[in-house]
């Protein structure tokens, strides 16, 4: 499907949507709204088409027993609602259509982080090619003991500012048991758009300030379950707020960065652990003699739970799957999982159970 045949579709659709509404107002004497449709308006279309739908529905059950009213009237309702499902399966497959194209625009865009060779060369990669999605800032960012660290951010035209929002950020790294909005995305996992920011409780005060923001969406990036960080965008200099369109985008764009983050997480930890086994093994004489360990001081006091929350772990279970198993809330699960990283000193699970692994378990 090329651009002109894909503007021509759309255009034709509003058209018909746009008369679909007036008609019904017409026909059922309603005050239904004339949609504008110079701007995204799908899907407010099929939340509209719904509401027309129980509106004609309701009138054709209401006739269907009344012996006075004429077949001319009963047709046009039912030619109502056969128009009314026709432009919902339209509406239908150019939301799937968009969706293609966005995929594209994904792909197209993400070609430049594939052949990172470390996480931190990925992340520091990623807000150039999120703005060549369109977005006018993005931002890159690590949850880290649900404290939010900034890592690296795009602004087109001007790297300058970029590296003053980051640097604020990292001075202060905001504590996401605060409350702040990020904190939502990160226990749901899902793609949030947020509106009218200067004038939020919910958000942080000194990156508002240094961002000048009104608008943006936040999208988690998640990695065998888990939220392990945050893409920020808005329209900054395009003078207006982020729409659903902005929202597939952020979350199609996550969703391929979190599949990439999590294989370059794992690699990191595979490397990690052949190069402490190889490390053993060129430095014999580093080993201590075998002695029987005391049994009541062990190296790092994970409690019994923690130790069963890091078998699962190591066995790659998610935060959903090691509540399932030990019949735990997915909350509960997450909190033992934050204080194991905090009692062994690490940022991420890949590192834990590194550590963990080479510690032979540790008790």
């Amino acid at each position: 499907m090329d651009v002109d045949s894909t503007v021509s579709g759309a255009a034709g659709l509003g058209a018909r949507y746009r008369d679909l509404c007036a008609d019904v107002g017409a026909t059922l004497g309603l005050d239904v709204p004339v949609p504008r449709l110079d701007g995204p308006w799908a899907g407010e279309a099929a939340g509209a088409m719904s509401r027309l739908w129980n509106a004609v529905l309701a009138e054709t059950l209401q006739i269907a027993d009344e012996p006075g009213v004429s077949g001319a009237r009963r047709r046009e309702l039912a030619e109502l609602l056969g128009r009314i499902r026709a432009v919902e399966a339209e509406l239908a497959e150019a939301r799937l259509a968009d969706r293609h194209v966005l995929l594209r625009q994904v792909a197209a865009s993400l070609a430049s982080v594939r052949d990172a060779k470390s996480v931190d060369e990925f992340l520091g990669r990623v807000p150039e090619a999120g703005c060549r999605l369109g977005f006018d800032r993005v931002l890159v960012s690590r949850v880290v003991d649900s404290v939010w660290r900034l890592h690296t951010m795009c602004v087109v035209h001007e790297p300058r500012w970029a590296d003053e929002i980051v640097a604020v950020g990292k001075a202060s790294p905001p504590d996401l048991r605060g409350g702040l909005i990020e904190a939502d995305v990160v226990d749901r996992a899902e793609t949030r758009l947020i509106f009218d920011t200067q004038h939020s409780a919910r958000v942080d005060r000194d990156l508002i300030r240094v961002t000048k923001s009104t608008s943006y969406g936040i999208a988690p990036l998640t990695v065998q379950g888990q939220v392990v960080g945050l893409l920020h965008g808005d329209r900054y200099h395009q003078r207006r707020d982020v729409d659903e369109t902005d929202r597939a985008l952020l979350t199609l764009m996550a969703e391929a960065l979190s599949h990439s983050l999590g294989r370059l997480t794992m690699l990191e930890g595979l490397a990690f652990l052949r190069d402490t086994a190889d490390g053993l093994m060129t430095r014999p004489a580093a080993l201590p003699a075998p002695v029987a360990p005391p049994a009541a001081s062990p190296q790092i006091p994970l409690t019994a739970r923690e130790n069963e929350v890091m078998e699962l772990l190591a066995a790659g279970r998610s935060n959903r799957h090691i509540a399932r198993e030990l019949a735990i809330t997915e909350r509960t699960a997450k909190s033992h999982v934050t204080q194991i990283l905090r009692k062994l000193g690490v940022a991420s699970r890949t590192e834990a159970i590194a550590l963990w692994l080479r510690g032979g378990g540790l008790s």
